[in-house]
């Protein structure tokens, strides 16, 4: 069976997590809800809709969720997204990856606009095998459907032989529900024990961190 590897995106290959929150951080403040940053950190497993929820009162929310999640959108996409910046080590991550036989997926819930701008901005476009996003699957139960999705792109009927690699706990968890084994990366925002109560098999900092020490990892396992 081939191996195939699941990468989640924002926090795991990108440092995107605390702007995607800083963006949520102004457009909620655009509503009248002052939230500290957090706050909206520890909300962001949640897609748009469930988010919003969160903070507004229900009268609110009914009123003024669609309108505040496409305000997020394009703020995210205007002022925070070319603010990313990319760890280091991922296009050497993904090419020794390549090099030993691993097939690799890009499993996002980013925006599938700004899901391109990381490609790009990672230059990984010829290392991936397929890729997938919020837009492409139902958004109640993004933390499995995502990576559930991006499996089934990879033409898999199981996932034997799959890892996941992920710098958050909620989707530690989903790639675990799946029965995927997973890496937890700190540079998520997360703590190691977070990442490990939450399933991780083993915590490394950021993808070079991984890089540097594979032959202690999981991966070198596989191999």
């Amino acid at each position: 069976m081939p191996k195939a590897i699941i990468f989640e995106v924002d926090g795991t290959l990108v440092d995107a997590n605390v702007l995607r929150a800083r963006a949520w951080q102004e457009a909620l403040a655009r509503y009248g809800r002052q939230v500290r940053l957090p706050r909206v950190l520890a909300q962001m497993a949640l897609n748009g809709d469930q988010l919003v929820s969160v903070f507004l009162p229900e009268e609110d929310h009914e009123r003024y969720a669609d309108e505040l999640a496409s305000f997020h959108r394009a703020l995210f996409l205007e002022t925070y997204l070319p603010r990313v910046r990319a760890f280091p080590g991922v296009p050497e991550l993904l090419r020794r990856l390549r090099d030993e036989g691993w097939r690799i997926a890009l499993a996002s819930t980013a925006d599938p606009d700004a899901l391109e701008h990381y490609i790009e901005l990672l230059g990984v476009a010829a290392l991936i095998d397929a890729r997938t996003t919020d837009a492409e699957v139902n958004r109640t139960r993004l933390n499995e459907e995502i990576p559930a999705e991006a499996i089934r792109l990879l033409g898999l009927d199981e996932t034997d032989g799959t890892l996941a690699i992920s710098g958050s706990p909620y989707d530690v968890e989903g790639s675990v529900r799946l029965g995927m084994r997973c890496i937890g990366l700190v540079s998520g925002g997360f703590s190691e024990e977070q990442l490990m109560d939450a399933g991780a098999l083993a915590v490394f900092g950021t993808p070079e961190d991984l890089l540097t020490r594979y032959a202690e990892s999981p991966l070198a396992a596989e191999g």
